[in-house]
């Protein structure tokens, strides 16, 4: 304690107390007050900002959210337009295939009912030919009085012709 005593002077104590208080008071009322202004106002432009970070945060958020809505819906609008399209071709298909099938059936039909026809004219001038050889082979065998084997054997000799020209 004795070192306190003779080393520490009162009137120094007190007069770097006093300008300790000076200097203080001083940066208080001109430094401080302008400083602790800077600091809060950087203080809310950063919160500000944070904020404003935060908020875009969740506006690209919703967005992307939209997006992804919106894109889907997009690929839903796009698959069910394939599907459509898959169906039309479908039924066209069908539609064709029918076309063509009675298309087909009716051309089986009209060409079954030519053969018909030509099956019937085929006949009736078959019919007329045979009317027409019987008459001349019957002129033959009563030009020529023939007995029996000699008719059969004309009437044959005719027939045989007959089948050349058929």
């Amino acid at each position: 304690m004795e070192f306190f005593q003779e080393n520490i002077h009162l009137t120094e104590v007190l007069v770097q107390l006093i300008a300790f208080l000076i200097v203080f008071f001083t940066l208080k009322r001109f430094a401080w007050k302008p400083l602790l202004a800077i600091i809060k106002s950087r203080r809310e432009r950063f919160e500000s900002e944070w904020g404003g970070i935060e908020k875009t945060k969740q506006e690209v958020a919703a967005l992307q959210k939209d997006y992804l809505a919106h894109l889907q819906k997009i690929e839903e609008e796009a698959r069910a337009k394939m599907q459509e399209a898959i169906q039309e071709g479908r039924r066209l298909a069908r539609e064709i295939q029918e076309k063509a099938r009675l298309e087909s059936q009716t051309s089986f039909e009209k060409a079954k009912a030519n053969i018909e026809l030509e099956v019937q004219k085929a006949r009736l001038t078959l019919r007329q030919e045979i009317a027409e050889l019987s008459i001349r082979v019957a002129e033959k065998i009563l030009a020529e009085k023939m007995n029996t084997a000699q008719q059969e054997k004309k009437a044959l000799e005719i027939l045989g012709e007959l089948e050349k020209k058929l």
